[in-house]
């Protein structure tokens, strides 16, 4: 359920009509399924007015605030949401004090003005509580020229005209505010930032899921899709789309950012975490094939094999012909185990054959089992072991390349403090240079779409050259950065 937020300015003075705003406030609550009712009073106003509107709201739980503004913005953070808040009538100052002040998740919420006054002032502070960035106004006007008791509100954006209104209608306009734009401007900022955002403007094409799910939306609303450039476009360049917005250069960006409290944001519609893409481990030297195909174990044992093999056959040879003739043997057994031709001829008689079948046979099974196995690591390879921890990470010294928005956000997200040590924050143009080719002498900070993307990427290549490191970081819930001030009027 949305924050929703009612806001009631009364008059120093409220009539009879009292009785038909208590029953507006208690249909209005019901329909907006408020929890939480604030009753901010200052000197000049009467207590019996409020406790004629805290009898009409006594289901549902309320707090009386007295002339501190800094509590009722605390509060309204704290309480339980949605809130009804009831406050005197603001004047032009009390406007921007107010609402210049409230969090912008009060965005979304919604408010009842209440007092005595013509329509035209009413329609002034419609339309510049709509550039605050309110829309969800309601007026309980009790003035005798507009009629007593009498609803009021606004017509869609961005027709911003009077209209007399009900808690029927105004729960149903609520939801359509935006509905039909007809024609309206929306500038967008836009950059380059695969597979989010495409923008090539010599071709024309602005596309990428982030920035065709918001055209599609403002097509729907019948709103008109204006391009605007940062002045880097080709690269990432957030810092770039939220200056314009600063700026009033732009409306809403077009691509998806983590939320910040600075800007206005959309609901997202999609939940990202980062990873850090780590080359793949280094091939070990080639030397070291050598002694691959077989286990320590298995070199030990047959260092054994030969050693006893060539002892008892020099002694045989030793009570046959007087002489041990050891260096002899042991060329013999090891062209045994070569595959290469040996015969024993220092060896006479019976136990000659003998020795030759168990020589030939060992030599035979350990030479095809060597090189069995080294056919197989050849056509394979062999690699140092894969990084898969953060210690590993650093251990290696692989330098992890970010930009200057990405520190920031880093900041306020899960970013292993370990890390920070083999971080370097450089231009988004290197990373780029450098990503684009998967140089494996740095680590990037990759999202979970980017990462899809980049294994799309590697599958056309020889062999993959990078990964993600298999721990996940930086979990947001992003959306669309919006100007605060997004309704910018001409009446």
């Amino acid at each position: 359920m949305a924050k929703l937020l009612f806001l009631i300015c009364l008059l120093t003075y409220v009539d009879s009509s009292t009785l038909e705003l208590g029953a507006s406030i208690v249909a209005l609550s019901r329909g907006l399924e408020s929890r939480t009712n604030i009753v901010y009073t200052e000197a000049t106003q009467p207590l019996d007015v409020y406790s004629q509107i805290s009898q009409a709201l006594s289901h549902i739980p309320s707090l009386l605030l007295k002339n501190d503004y800094a509590r009722l913005f605390d509060n309204s953070l704290h309480l339980p949401q949605p809130l009804l808040m009831i406050l005197p009538q603001p004047n032009q100052g009390q406007i921007q004090t107010i609402f210049g002040q409230l969090p912008e998740q009060m965005e979304q919420s919604d408010f009842l003005i209440v007092g005595c006054d013509s329509a035209a002032n009413w329609l002034h502070l419609l339309s510049t509580l709509w550039q605050l960035g309110y829309p969800n106004v309601l007026i309980f006007n009790s003035s005798n020229e507009l009629g007593s008791g009498q609803l009021y509100t606004s017509d869609s954006f961005p027709q911003q005209q009077l209209r007399r209104s009900s808690i029927e209608h105004y729960l149903w306009a609520r939801r359509h505010w935006f509905d039909r734009l007809v024609g309206w401007e929306v500038r967008v900022a836009l950059y380059n930032n695969p597979p989010r955002t495409l923008v090539y403007p010599d071709q024309e094409l602005y596309d990428g899921y982030a920035l065709m799910l918001l055209r599609e939306f403002l097509a729907q609303r019948g709103a008109r899709f204006v391009p605007v450039l940062t002045p880097n476009y080709k690269v990432y360049s957030p810092n770039d789309c939220l200056r314009f917005l600063q700026l009033n250069q732009s409306d809403i960006c077009g691509d998806v950012l983590a939320f910040s409290s600075n800007f206005s944001f959309t609901a997202s519609y999609q939940y990202l975490y980062g990873n850090i893409l780590i080359p793949y481990s280094l091939p070990i030297s080639k030397n070291y094939y050598i002694i691959a195909p077989m286990q320590l174990k298995t070199w030990l044992l047959l260092t054994l094999y030969i050693v006893m093999i060539c002892g008892f056959a020099s002694f045989i040879c030793w009570l046959q012909l007087g002489r041990w003739e050891y260096g002899k043997l042991l060329l013999e057994i090891l062209s045994s185990l070569l595959c290469v031709g040996f015969r024993l001829n220092d060896i006479k008689g019976s136990q000659r054959y003998i020795l030759f079948c168990t020589i030939f046979l060992s030599g035979f099974i350990c030479s095809n089992y060597y090189l069995a196995f080294l056919a197989t690591i050849l056509s394979t390879g062999l690699y140092e072991p894969q990084i898969n921890s953060f210690e590993k990470l650093v251990e290696q010294n692989i330098s992890i390349v970010i930009g200057d928005y990405d520190k920031t956000v880093l900041k306020s997200y899960d970013y292993p403090d370990i890390l920070w040590n083999i971080t370097r924050v450089v231009p988004y143009d290197f990373i780029l240079a450098h990503r684009r080719v998967f140089d494996t002498n740095y680590a990037y900070l990759a999202h979970s779409d980017r990462l899809a993307l980049f294994d799309f990427q590697q599958q056309y290549m020889a062999k993959p050259r990078m990964r993600p490191l298999p721990i996940d970081l930086m979990h947001s819930l992003p959306g669309y950065p919006m100007r605060r001030q997004r309704y910018t009027l001409a009446i």
